[in-house]
């Protein structure tokens, strides 16, 4: 027998988080605002953590960029995210990696290189509301793909902040995420 889940709103969100090429564009559509990525820290020249660099492909010795950001709706934030970025990597164009140096947030740069966003894994972390803005909900592993070739290893939280209008759950329409 299949039960009803407690809280359908949070497995809703975890089907499209499953499903779509940007972390960002999904929370963006589903609060129904804009968001803000904010690059909170960003090294070079890190050596993986080696299950990283196994999930990247990565040769012996090759270097990554550690990135973490925070995704921004208003004043709230509904994400935070953790990547490691195969900056070298001969799937991105040398403007890419040029710019993955300044700073840039990495979904924009991918953009245009025919990305794809693997959603290895999405789990749930409450099966009801907390009434906590900053309680986690989901976390992801996701794996980002150029061309068929790993370039980017990503862990993230997302949390129940993206639940919240005006201290509310919004009631919402259909959503949809371009594939």
């Amino acid at each position: 027998m299949i039960r009803p889940s407690p809280w359908p709103e949070l497995d809703r969100l975890a089907r499209f988080v499953r499903a779509s090429d940007s972390l960002a564009d999904t929370l963006a559509a589903w609060t129904g605002r804009g968001l803000a990525v904010e690059v909170m820290n960003r090294v070079d020249g890190v050596c993986p953590d080696p299950l990283v660099a196994d999930l990247l492909a990565l040769y012996d010795g090759a270097r990554v960029q550690d990135r973490v950001v925070l995704m921004r709706c208003g004043d709230v934030v509904v994400a935070a995210a953790r990547s490691w970025v195969a900056a070298d990597s001969p799937a991105l164009t040398p403007a890419v990696r040029k710019e993955l140096r300044s700073g840039a947030d990495l979904g924009d740069l991918l953009r245009p290189l025919s990305h794809r966003r693997v959603a290895v894994q999405v789990a749930a972390t409450r099966e009801r509301a907390t009434g906590d803005l900053t309680t986690p909900v989901l976390t992801v592993q996701a794996r980002l793909d150029v061309g068929g070739t790993p370039v980017a290893w990503s862990d993230e939280t997302i949390f129940e902040a993206v639940f919240a209008n005006d201290g509310r759950t919004a009631r919402r329409g259909p959503l949809r995420i371009a594939a």
